[in-house]
């Protein structure tokens, strides 16, 4: 397994410290072109192809977000809206890739390829072609393991695809979350004010 070059470093870090709501003001400059290109039931046309409204993932990046995110997020049989009725990857390609720095978003690819590599030395075959067990146990021990590389890939990856899945307010209904009180509220936002110190 080849060490990550420094772009990757990068982008794993930047990953890293990504906020819910560094990713929601992203998402609220980009939610219009995204409702605008795509629509809930886009559907890949092909292995190789990627859903419209995707632009900054090639096939092979889509095929691999996409699989950690069925691994990630079994919604079959509980209450949570199935993610082929939400746009997780359109969102996260349009709220996060998007916005990314050159450097930082070719940094990010060349670390969901060494991702998607990983499970060779194991198993074999590469994480999208993983059975669904086989990828569970894969992703456990990359988030678990001693090899930083591995850790923060395996947990940076698995934060965007959550954080693009929680993104969409279809999703917060079986949680009984309602939306932000600012905006219900109609309170004006303070930024990261820090609180009164005591």
């Amino acid at each position: 397994m080849r060490d990550l070059n420094q772009d990757e470093l990068v982008a794993i870090r930047t990953i890293q410290r990504l906020t819910r709501r560094d990713f929601m003001k992203a998402l609220g400059l980009t939610a219009i072109a995204v409702t605008s290109t795509t629509g809930l039931t886009s559907l890949v046309h092909a292995a190789s192809q990627v859903p419209q409204g995707v632009k900054f993932m090639t096939g092979n990046e889509y095929q691999v977000m996409n699989r950690l995110m069925q691994v990630m997020l079994p919604t079959a049989g509980t209450k949570l809206v199935p993610t082929d009725k939400i746009p997780v990857m359109q969102t996260l390609d349009a709220a996060l890739l998007a916005t990314m720095e050159p450097h930082i978003l070719q940094g990010l690819k060349g670390g969901i390829e060494y991702f998607n590599q990983g499970p060779k030395a194991k198993y074999g075959k590469t994480f999208v072609e993983l059975n669904t067990q086989e990828a569970e146990a894969f992703c456990d021990a990359w988030a678990n393991s001693n090899e930083v590389p591995q850790r923060a890939l395996a947990m940076g990856l698995k934060k965007l695809v959550g954080l693009a899945y929680w993104a969409n307010p279809p999703t917060w209904e079986p949680l009984g979350y309602d939306g932000p009180v600012t905006v219900k509220w109609g309170l004006k936002s303070q930024g990261n004010t820090p609180l009164p110190k005591v």
